[in-house]
């Protein structure tokens, strides 16, 4: 009998976890699973569980910890895996300090196997918590992907959201002292200066720069309230995504941008807004309309390639993403996608300038040689196949575990069998 995974669909907003689960549905399959995906919310869990009890896989599998089910044994709130035995993969697109409060609620199980899209993500899970993991870029479904000879309507698009920093710092004077307050502006711009920096590194790092006191209060806020202090690291990130973000946008003078996502602030006069386009289906049909595709990592991911750049190369736009060695892993630099630093605006317009103005047929080239690229290695087809082989790792090694254990036992029974013989 194949052995058998259950995909947790979660509610999402953004209509991406529908997409990749497809895609790694067909995926367990060719590799000899039977998988199955399992729609849970809040209502049905219940009728969920019954489904499970029912399919009885050896694995479960959901997106960012959101498909983790909960029951009670001995009075306690246990996952579903402790207690039927199973092993539960969650694969983190982002940072799993992004999902720490969930994270908490399990770390105490070994029924869990954490995937991750970025190396610091794995060393802090592997090294600090002692957890289960292995490193898993991300991928795209290459069925909800538009053919390649859609006309171009836009120039440019920045894929959002989008805030000015400065909003997000008179929010934190208002409820920061001014020492934190101060500590959390430098964090944030040391990040954007740095971005292939670990949040958790910067932290460390500039903190030794601050006085004493300021370092014996910060220390004990993290030892004594961790929640509150993961939070104080997630503002902090999302400060110097906007920062990173906002200076793209408004370094950029003489062509129109279209940003897919909320803004919060005032832009210049070329800048067109699309706040309704926020579902990744939407956001797909707008990339695969435009030219020249802007993205920027967040600090949540250090020193790995986001799905972002993934899904933007496959709608057959030119990618521009900032320099990281891991995108180079993964693509070939003005062959397959542009690089830029986040910092230089001045080189960022003038890119835009070169594929749109000077060289349109070459700009054609990289966007068909990226979308070409991501089809034939960064599908989430490629992704299942790997996630497929750690779980049939996981198998045989229970296999061999349950022969040693068996074989232990024979020779246990023999050897009290031959002890009994010799006493008579």
């Amino acid at each position: 009998m194949k052995p058998r995974i259950a995909l947790l669909q979660t509610p999402d907003q953004r209509g991406l976890v529908p997409i990749l689960l497809e895609g790694l549905e067909k995926a367990f399959s060719a590799k000899n699973f039977e998988a199955k995906i399992f729609d849970v919310t809040p209502e049905n869990v219940q009728k969920v569980v019954e489904e499970l009890n029912e399919f009885k896989p050896l694995f479960f599998f959901d997106i960012n910890l959101d498909g983790v089910i909960f029951g009670e044994q001995d009075g306690k709130k246990v996952p579903l895996s402790d207690m039927v035995g199973n092993v539960h993969v969650s694969w983190f697109l982002d940072d799993p300090i992004l999902h720490y409060t969930k994270l908490k609620e399990v770390l105490s199980s070994n029924q869990f196997l954490f995937l991750t899209s970025d190396v610091d993500h794995m060393q802090w899970l592997a090294h600090e918590l002692g957890k289960r993991t292995a490193l898993v870029t991300p991928g795209v479904n290459p069925s909800v992907y538009p053919p390649a000879n859609v006309e171009k309507e836009f120039d440019v698009a920045f894929i959002g959201a989008v805030i000015d920093p400065s909003i997000i710092e008179n929010a934190w004077k208002e409820k920061f002292d001014e020492a934190l307050y101060s500590f959390a502006v430098e964090l944030g711009r040391l990040l954007y200066r740095n971005p292939d920096m670990p949040i958790r590194f910067a932290v460390n790092y500039l903190g030794s720069q601050f006085t004493e006191d300021f370092q014996q209060a910060f220390l004990k806020f993290r030892q004594e309230r961790d929640e509150d202090y993961i939070k104080f690291l997630i503002d902090v990130g999302i400060y110097a995504t906007h920062l990173r973000r906002w200076t793209i946008i408004d370094g950029i003078e003489d062509f129109e941008v279209n940003i897919l996502g909320p803004v919060e602030g005032e832009l210049k006069d070329n800048v067109v807004v699309y706040d309704n386009i926020t579902n990744e289906k939407d956001i797909i049909t707008f990339l695969s309309k435009t030219k020249i595709s802007i993205a920027s990592h967040t600090p949540f991911i250090p020193a790995g390639t986001s799905y972002t750049v993934f899904s933007s190369a496959a709608c057959n736009t030119l990618t521009m993403t900032e320099e990281r060695l891991s995108v180079k892993s993964f693509f070939v630099p003005d062959k397959e996608i542009v690089l830029y630093h986040p910092i230089d605006t001045v080189e960022i317009e003038g890119k835009i300038a070169y594929f749109l103005e000077e060289r349109p047929k070459e700009r054609e080239a990289i966007a068909k040689a990226g979308r070409d690229r991501v089809f034939k290695e960064h599908t989430l087809y490629a992704r299942g196949e790997f996630i497929a082989s750690i779980l049939e790792d996981i198998l045989k090694s229970a296999e061999e575990a349950i022969q040693e254990e068996a074989k232990a036992q024979e020779e246990s029974q023999e050897q009290s069998q031959e002890t009994s013989e010799s006493s008579e």
